[in-house]
């Protein structure tokens, strides 16, 4: 049936093709009169106007009616004539329209059925998934709805900022953290909280909002690491390559060597001593910067399928951990990236590779993110 169609439609584009090619007549030159014989009686006019021999309504009259015509001539200037049809561009079009619906039935999937977005949705979203999403929304309207009646309550808000980040709502996390840290502004964790969702919600840019909290922060905790490496992330963003490396540098030095912070920091030490051409790259334990085409690409994708090339890169990562699982920065990268596809129990189960690879001295630290994450089911 598909093929009487591909005829038809082919037909069509024919027809609309060569109908009003072959309609286009050869048109004579139309030469416009002199427009200097309009002057010459113009300038008669003034004379005869001037000698007396034509009164001032009359001169008036017929200057108007030349000048008329001086307008008119403007107007139709000359017409060029087309050119009589060419057989053999006419005859190459109609073989690519014929060759390109011949092309399609050999090599094309006509006969395959259809297959509605929705329908891909429902086979990408497991019911487990979807139960879990479900439940996430419905605490969230619980967290909300009490909220509303209990706006004081700075631990609800942080809570309903965590529930939004499982399901990589950063925006809505950074404005219940707003409003945690407008109850609570002396809070050093509230304000690296909101920072943070600030940053994240941006793409992973410190914002202008974000580097203020960032500094008010850094004003009551001079000495933790988090507002320092943020704001040398604010510098490298800048193009102040050289000041970001100095103050990395510097946590750096601050760091236990079993620090979860430590192996980022090394990243970002290393990307900047390669921009100030300090240093070769370090070898990928990543997948490799998307070009600014491929990012292009990314973009001009439907919602399915950045869902599934996510998916994908999800799944290369879980394999790097099960290759390296002493990359303790792997696994909670892993775990994040799982929570914002909606997969807690994955998510969780990654957290707690990190704690079971990890050094003793970083395990409590990563067991209260188990407990977390736990707290959300």
């Amino acid at each position: 049936m598909y093929i009487v169609a591909l005829v038809v439609l082919s037909l069509i584009a024919i027809l609309f093709l060569l109908v009003p090619y072959y309609r286009a007549k050869d048109v004579k030159l139309i030469e416009a009169p002199d427009i200097s014989v309009y002057k010459a009686q113009l300038k008669e006019l003034a004379n005869d106007h001037a000698s007396g021999l034509l009164d001032d309504e009359e001169a008036a009259r017929t200057k108007t009616e030349i000048e008329r015509r001086i307008l008119k001539v403007a107007e139709t200037g000359s017409v060029t004539s087309f050119d009589a049809p060419n057989m053999p561009v006419m005859i190459s079009l109609v073989t690519i329209i014929l060759f390109s619906a011949a092309f399609y039935a050999v090599i094309g999937t006509p006969g395959m059925p259809d297959f509605p977005i929705e329908d891909h949705k429902a086979a990408q979203s497991s019911p487990e998934r979807l139960a879990a999403l479900a439940e996430t929304d419905a605490m969230i309207d619980r967290v909300t709805a009490r909220l509303a009646t209990n706006p004081d309550e700075v631990q609800g808000w942080a809570y309903l900022a965590n529930l939004e980040m499982s399901k990589g709502n950063f925006q809505n996390a950074a404005e219940a953290l707003y409003n945690a840290h407008l109850l609570a502004p002396d809070t050093f964790d509230y304000q690296l909280m909101y920072a943070e969702s600030l940053i994240m919600a941006a793409n992973e840019r410190v914002t202008p909002a974000a580097l203020i909290i960032l500094n008010e922060a850094a004003k009551k905790a001079p000495d933790h690491a988090g507002p320092k490496y943020y704001l040398a992330l604010a510098d490298f963003q800048n193009g102040d390559v050289d000041v970001a490396l100095d103050k990395w540098k510097s946590v750096q030095i601050g760091l236990a060597d079993d620090d979860p912070l430590m192996p980022l920091i090394n990243v970002w030490i290393n990307r900047a001593e390669v921009s100030l051409g300090l240093a070769e790259p370090l070898p990928q334990t990543r997948a490799p910067s998307i070009t600014a085409e491929q990012a292009e690409t990314i973009q001009n994708m439907s919602e399915d399928e950045q869902a599934e090339l996510i998916r994908q890169m999800v799944m290369q990562l879980a394999d790097k951990q099960a290759e390296n699982p002493t990359n303790i920065e792997g696994w909670i990268r892993l775990s994040r990236a799982y929570m914002v596809l909606g997969e807690r129990e994955q998510a969780i189960a990654a957290m707690q590779s990190a704690v079971d690879n990890a050094p003793d001295g970083q395990k409590a630290a990563l067991q209260k993110e188990v407990e977390k994450l736990t707290i959300l089911e």
